[in-house]
């Protein structure tokens, strides 16, 4: 997949998620929904000024709008054990638990459970 196609599949996914048309962007741009349509086909690219306008009506960055998003990210290990942890209702209320001990307690249990 090409820039201007990303490009376009980021913003008509960041319209869509707004629930904002094609036309209501070309009205902000002051530009035609024709060349708004031709942006989210992937044919072409806005200049990198309007590319800052539209930004600013999405709330959104340029990175959002020109990285592919498609491909997988690489999880960290503290991602990996948050994502167990909140799918697993035992491991969540072992960790509130230790959360509530006292220091001196946690260090003497984290102690034990090492052994």
């Amino acid at each position: 997949m090409n820039t201007t196609e990303i490009f376009g599949r980021n913003l008509r996914n960041k319209l869509d998620a707004q629930r904002r048309t094609q036309a209501d962007l070309a009205r902000y741009l002051k530009t035609t929904r024709a060349t708004v349509s031709r942006w989210v086909g992937g044919e072409c690219l806005p200049r990198p000024q309007t590319i800052d306008k539209i930004c600013s009506y999405l709330n959104c960055t340029t990175e959002d709008l020109m990285s592919d998003h498609s491909k997988p990210v690489a999880m960290l290990p503290q991602d990996i054990i948050a994502e167990e942890i909140e799918s697993n209702p035992k491991l969540m209320r072992l960790m509130f638990y230790f959360m509530k001990m006292p220091d001196e307690e946690l260090d003497k249990e984290i102690e034990r459970l090492s052994k």
